[in-house]
């Protein structure tokens, strides 16, 4: 009405003026609400990334971060998610610690309140994390092996490695079968994870014949290894398995083991192989053994549209640590899709449980504790390069 009395009671040119300014005005709010600038300004899906990004673990939570980074820019290129949502990464350092871990959930989700989180890198971290996250958000674990984390998670706690019991199952048959060691001695981590690595693999390798000779224990914070590492080499055993459970001790592990004089097999631990450790390790991991749930040479579609990415984006190589991660923000947007909801775990929950899934690191479907099912692979590094063993 405002409008009109203005129009009648003004003069010619400037009623002109009026409708013409009013026709720019709506042109400019239409072309505004249809334009890629609105879709960017509806509120994005915030996912909290729960990694060890200093401390002893930080070349792997690295790695794993790029890896999400990567699956997160294809995912936003292609139209996120819920009609144009973008995905939004929030990051946290953990530091390898379980306090830190903890705190940093709690603050994901009381204070930034994401919408869901993706955290517990090392088994001790995920124990903590998912008394946090229980009946408040969904997470998603990534590489943490101890079975408890899915036995006594929760309803809305899913993770995407293999337990260690599921893995020595897969692994120690690969040793049996295709390595074929006479005799092994162990390195293993001084927790509730390398008790149960030293115990199951005694128990399996000793059923097809393998001699054990023994084990020594290392401390999460050690660098220096010699004098375990000279005693296992007077075992006199053919191989040496080493459970490390991050890259930086992992490499002095291997480089330490060979100026000892050991000079026989070496078997890494399952998913301990990377490309920066093999960097760092230089020649002492040459040959080493290990199993992985990331082919290197996969040709799955997906697989190779995020190496592409990845490699646009990162110095680094593709690896599994990265590859776990960029699983995760790749089952998360596809779930938060088909569930229409990003803050409705329950449901999001059920959609993940309620079907497989085809990933860049191929089928994964998981059981009612949240546990995934998912091939692995036998690696070796060869020339300084991690391939697969047929």
């Amino acid at each position: 009405r405002t409008a009109c009395f203005i129009a009648k009671h003004t003069s010619h040119p400037m009623r002109f003026f009026i409708r013409l300014l009013t026709g720019l005005v709506f042109s400019f709010a239409f072309f505004w609400l249809s334009s890629p600038a609105w879709a960017q300004a509806k509120p994005s899906v915030r996912i909290a990334a729960i990694n060890p990004l200093s401390g002893a673990g930080a070349f792997d939570g690295q790695l794993a971060l790029e890896g999400m980074q990567a699956m997160v820019a294809i995912v936003n290129a292609q139209g996120g998610v819920l009609g144009g949502r973008m995905l939004e990464l929030v990051v946290y350092d953990d530091k390898g610690s379980p306090e830190e871990g903890v705190s940093a959930a709690k603050r994901a989700i009381e204070q930034d309140k994401v919408d869901v989180l993706v955290g517990g890198w090392f088994s001790a971290v995920a124990l903590g994390q998912k008394e946090v996250t229980r009946d408040k958000i969904l997470h998603i674990v990534t590489s943490s092996q101890h079975p408890k984390v899915t036995e006594e998670g929760h309803k809305w706690l899913f993770r995407l490695n293999a337990t260690s019991n599921m893995m020595s199952e897969r692994y120690s048959k690969f040793i049996c079968e295709q390595i074929k060691p006479k005799s092994v001695a162990f390195i293993t981590i001084s927790d509730d994870y390398g008790r149960l690595e030293h115990e199951n693999y005694t128990r399996l390798l000793s059923a097809c014949g393998v001699q054990i000779k023994g084990n020594e224990y290392y401390n999460r914070t050690d660098n220096e290894f010699t004098t375990a590492l000279t005693k296992i080499k007077s075992m006199g055993a053919e191989a040496v398995y080493v459970s490390a459970i991050n890259t930086s001790q992992g490499a002095s592990i291997y480089r330490q083991l060979k100026q000892v004089g050991h000079r026989g097999m070496v078997i890494a631990s399952a998913g301990n192989m990377n490309p920066k450790l093999v960097e760092l390790s230089g020649t002492a991991i040459e040959g080493v053994y290990s199993v992985s749930l990331f082919a290197p040479d996969s040709q799955r579609p997906m697989a190779r549209k995020w190496m592409a990415q990845y490699a646009q984006m990162f110095k680094n190589e593709p690896s599994f640590i990265g590859a776990l991660g960029a699983q995760s923000i790749e089952l998360l947007a596809a779930a938060i899709q088909k569930a229409g909801d990003a803050r409705n775990h329950a449901k999001i929950a059920a959609v993940l449980r309620g079907q497989k899934w085809d990933t860049l690191l191929g089928d994964i479907g998981f059981d009612d504790k949240g546990q995934a099912n998912q091939a692995i692979y036998l690696v070796q590094v060869k020339d300084k390069k991690i391939i697969g063993v047929n």
